[in-house]
């Protein structure tokens, strides 16, 4: 072998083509680590590596139908939904901004704000409705099924975003197209699903100091002053309640005692939300405040009675729909009045019929033909 010879075998390299490279170093002539999402020759010369277009191209095509519609409904949540949420300017911007924020970074409140907004989509897209209430329905799933395993461990770390979990359920609730069997059933009688939440989100407030020492506290502090009025003043006097309240008295106190507490306990309360609800002083937010408020000052004891059906604590309850009624502005509560109105009416027999009939005119329900 000549020293020619020798000289350039020792000179050249081995090289193996790479048939399986990104394009831009193929180009370039050397050789590709095929390193994903960029190669690290194309990393390094800040070159753009078609390994990053393959996936950022790639991966639409099997998340996008989802990922657009979560994107849509999170756009529509802070643009459309959350101003629908609360009265107060303040709470609304609380919902359009902080909330959205919570979300990204706490799955079962992402997954609630995107429940809540397709059912409200759902309202006024006809040709999307059977879509969005079975989108709605997924992320309410996801949403519980996250949250749910953390009731039992609530910190001071997430007390506030199960609280706001709490509230986006009980809108949820309200919400999604009502069903008959929108009640929480114990023997025969009648409990809304909503009311056992709203008294448990209450509970988690009261359990929890952190709460109120974060942004979402304002949805409790806007309504302080409300909260003074009610335990600081006297209710109104109002024709109607007077009256339902002579139906109460007239109910011998032999063995009745807890039962007729209970009872005027329920109808001190209706008449101070009455207050607010036709009282000269309020404005209309405090109608609001009205309506969430009895359902916090009624005992525990009541709700038994309703849950067991007793003809007068439906009768009570029969008189609260009319503030419900006040509040179907809100397209989360609408149709909830003559639902529940039915119900009561259904499980009524003749006389008590006649203790509501105030409440069924001021409602503008009229009763099924197999009722009268």
């Amino acid at each position: 072998m000549s020293d020619s010879q020798t000289i350039s075998s020792t000179r050249r390299k081995p090289h193996s083509k790479s048939r399986t490279g990104c394009r831009t170093c193929r180009s370039r002539k050397v050789k590709c680590d095929e390193e994903r999402p960029s190669c690290r020759k194309c990393l390094k010369r800040s070159l753009q590596c078609d390994y990053l277009d393959g996936d950022v191209r790639a991966k639409p095509q099997a998340d996008s139908p989802k990922s657009l519609l979560d994107v849509e409904l999170m756009h529509h949540f802070t643009i459309s939904t959350a101003v629908t949420l609360a009265p107060d300017a303040i709470v609304r911007d609380l919902w359009r901004t902080d909330i959205p924020q919570m979300g990204f970074v706490t799955d079962y409140v992402l997954d609630g704000i995107t429940a809540l907004a397709a059912l409200h989509m759902a309202r006024y897209d006809s040709n999307r409705r059977k879509a969005l209430l079975a989108h709605a329905s997924l992320c309410h799933t996801n949403s519980l099924s996250k949250a749910l395993p953390l009731i039992t461990h609530i910190t001071s770390q997430n007390c506030s975003q199960l609280f706001i979990f709490g509230i986006l359920t009980l809108f949820f609730n309200l919400a999604k197209p009502i069903e008959k069997e929108d009640f929480f059933l114990v023997g025969r009688g009648v409990v809304p699903e909503w009311l056992y939440l709203l008294r448990g989100i209450d509970t988690v407030v009261q359990g929890h100091d952190a709460i109120m020492l974060s942004s979402v506290s304002l949805i409790y502090k806007t309504s302080s002053a409300a909260f003074d009025f009610w335990h600081g003043h006297s209710p109104e006097t109002f024709d109607s309640i007077s009256q339902l309240q002579c139906h109460i008295n007239g109910i011998p106190d032999a063995g009745n005692e807890a039962k007729k507490k209970a009872l005027n306990q329920a109808t001190l309360a209706l008449s101070r939300s009455y207050t607010f609800l036709y009282g000269d002083r309020f404005q209309a937010h405090d109608k609001f405040r009205g309506f969430y408020m009895w359902l916090f000052e009624i005992s525990d004891e009541f709700l038994t009675l309703l849950s067991n059906a007793d003809q007068e604590a439906l009768c009570v309850l029969a008189f609260y729909t009319t503030i419900i009624r006040e509040l179907e502005k809100y397209w989360w509560i609408q149709g909830w009045a003559a639902h529940l109105m039915n119900r009561i009416f259904l499980l009524l027999d003749g006389e008590h019929r006649l203790w509501i009939r105030w409440p069924i005119e001021e409602i503008g329900w009229v009763p099924d033909c197999a009722f009268r």
